[in-house]
């Protein structure tokens, strides 16, 4: 079982390899910013995916293993380079920064790795694990997430804006993890999945919109907020995927103990 495991993430080394040229590449300023952009997001995280066993669940976890990997091993080489005394301060900075760009992209990117792989070999794999709910949780992060700006827009509500924007990730996170069983382990992978792929969709287009103007994202203080809203998507989305498998699982138990009584 640990073997198996384990093969689940034989393409996380050779995605962070593949990310970290990428970025190296994009500090050599050798192509265009929006190509460089787009590469880096995704790059680590498809080669991750195309070398990645399992469902396509298990390609966009690893993605976002290799996310991370890439992300500590970009703080490190920013903050040596920029030459600041206090070189722990900035490395958790740029820490923060990477991580919560690169999580998003690379689970999407891992996911569509593992897909290809999957149609290349025809072996069904991306089929299978509640891919559905996934889609179905994405979806409802998204519309309730975008509902907040009509809402405030139209009736200046913005108390009742936040709050369906903390609730965005509960329930798409929830949707996908009662879709994928009654195993809480199965709900955290797919809560976790959902919110990723929800924040990536919500910020790529600003995202890709401030490298095509030259300035930076992170550095703006709307990417500040998305970058903290990519670590709150995060953790509410896991927290309902969690949530919705035990639901899922006491439904069934309370089911079979209905049944058994007539």
């Amino acid at each position: 079982m640990v073997s198996f495991a384990a093969r689940r993430f034989s393409g996380v080394i050779p995605g962070a390899l593949a990310g970290g040229g990428l970025f190296l590449l994009g500090r050599s300023g050798l192509l265009p910013d929006p190509v460089m952009t787009v590469a880096f997001l995704f790059g680590g995280g498809l080669v991750t995916g195309l070398l990645t066993r399992g469902r396509v669940r298990d390609g966009a976890v690893a993605g976002a293993v290799c996310g991370v990997i890439v992300a500590l091993l970009a703080a490190t080489f920013t903050s040596l380079a920029a030459q600041d005394p206090s070189v722990l301060s900035t490395f958790a900075f740029y820490a923060l920064i990477f991580t919560g760009l690169l999580l998003p992209y690379n689970a999407i990117g891992g996911a569509a790795g593992r897909a290809v792989r999957s149609a290349l070999r025809r072996d069904g794999a991306a089929g299978a694990g509640g891919r559905h709910g996934i889609a179905v949780g994405t979806v409802v992060i998204v519309g309730l997430a975008l509902a907040p700006g009509l809402l405030a827009i139209i009736t200046g509500l913005v108390f009742v804006s936040g709050l369906l924007v903390m609730a965005a990730p509960l329930a798409g996170g929830f949707i996908a993890g009662y879709a994928s069983g009654g195993r809480p382990k199965d709900g955290l992978k797919a809560g976790f999945v959902a919110a990723l792929f929800g924040a990536g969709l919500l910020f790529f287009i600003p995202l890709l919109w401030t490298a095509l103007h030259d300035f930076g994202f992170a550095e703006t203080f709307e990417g500040m907020v998305a970058i903290a809203l990519v670590y709150f998507f995060t953790l509410l989305g896991t927290a309902g995927g969690v949530a919705g498998a035990v639901a899922r699982r006491s439904f069934k138990v309370e089911e079979a103990n209905g049944g058994a009584g007539f």
